[in-house]
């Protein structure tokens, strides 16, 4: 028995409207207006908008599912797009099997290829087993990403050469006796700051190389302990000046399948920003977990907590909590975003957990 046979009824009407507004895809002002229009035909008591004129409001592509996928009814963007093709496996089969789960009732969002466009495509599941399906061109803005990660990896790798020499005169002048006392401090403000360019710089080109591919990982069986020892007694002297307790926590024999060298920069990042933001006599732990096909690496701290607010945009590049406590501590605002790289590199993840109490950075890997 085929749905939507008849014009939908108001109410089936701002259903489409509501859950398309809680899944984000429908800017708000737009959905606003939809409502108070249906708001003032319903007081007038004149027709309220068809389905059709609901979807047209959808700047993207947008079309009503059924039962199979079949498009029932669908806008002109998405026409274009799709053309006239009876179900959305008929357009893209990768396409067809994500419709089909948010039938089911699971609402899903992923970014995939459809023809030579590049498309997010965000399906939520409706009452009465239909599901609304938009999609969002991102090939103009892949574009732009493109161009600016080259803009930015070529910047950087220029920077390199002058920011090493001008580390190398600073540190010689530090170590020079003939450095007269009223100099040495601009000096030392010179060393410091060009130490955090070459970060910065060093940072970026990482980005780069693991967002275009270009850094290739190479996975095997490691054993946690003697990394996160490794990386705890490369911040034994940060913690030691603030009075931090650092502790272990890794099973002896738990393992993860992942790369080495990745798995030692995702802690020391973790670590370095667990030593900067916790206050002085609090502790730090690294802790692995066991979780069947899965290894969870977490490092946990006592500082301050991280507002609810922030804490989704965390592992965005250059993102900071605390604008001002962050430049202060001499970070790049690059460190979380290479983790989350890193991590998804070697097909894990990664989150973070925070309250009042502190604040608990997790990644999540398959076991070794």
């Amino acid at each position: 028995m085929a749905f939507w046979t008849h014009e939908p009824t108001l109410a089936e009407a701002l259903e489409v409207i509501r859950q398309e507004l809680r899944a984000g895809g429908l800017p708000k002002e737009i959905a606003a207006e939809l409502l108070r229009r249906n708001e003032t035909v319903i007081s007038g008591g004149r027709e309220p908008p068809g389905l059709q004129e609901l979807l047209e409001a959808i700047p993207s592509p947008a079309a009503l599912l059924e039962v199979g996928g079949r498009m029932v009814a669908r806008n002109k963007a998405a026409t274009q797009l799709m053309g006239l093709a009876p179900t959305v496996s008929d357009v893209n089969q990768e396409l067809g099997e994500l419709c089909a789960r948010a039938l089911a009732g699971w609402p899903h969002r992923r970014e995939l290829p459809l023809g030579e466009a590049q498309v997010e495509a965000q399906v939520t599941p409706l009452t009465h087993a239909r599901a609304l399906l938009v999609l969002r061109d991102l090939s103009a803005e892949r574009r732009a990403d493109r161009v600016r990660r080259d803009f930015i990896a070529n910047a950087s790798h220029e920077l390199r050469t002058p920011v090493t020499a001008i580390r190398g005169a600073a540190e010689t002048l530090q170590d020079s006796v003939a450095m007269p006392p009223e100099g040495q401090g601009f000096v030392d403000m010179i060393a410091r700051h060009a130490l955090r360019l070459s970060r910065l710089t060093d940072d970026l080109l990482d980005l780069y190389r693991l967002e275009t591919g270009a850094l290739q990982l190479e996975k095997e069986s490691v054993q946690l302990l003697p990394v996160a020892n490794a990386a705890l007694e490369v911040m034994a002297k940060a913690a030691a000046e603030k009075k931090l307790a650092l502790e272990c926590a890794v099973p002896e024999r738990l393992r993860a399948s992942a790369d080495r060298a990745a798995l030692d920069q995702i802690l020391l990042n973790l670590l370095d920003n667990a030593v900067k933001y916790t206050p002085p006599g609090g502790r730090v732990t690294v802790r692995g977990e066991g979780l069947g096909p899965s290894v969870l690496l977490s490092v946990s701290d006592t500082g301050p907590g991280i507002e609810p607010k922030h804490q989704a945009r965390l592992f965005e590049r250059f993102y900071r909590a605390d604008e001002g406590r962050s430049r202060a501590q001499g970070g790049t605002g690059l460190g979380l975003a290479i983790v989350k790289h890193l991590s998804q590199a070697m097909g894990g993840e990664a989150g973070v957990e925070s309250s009042s109490n502190g604040s608990r950075f997790w990644v999540k890997l398959a076991s070794g």
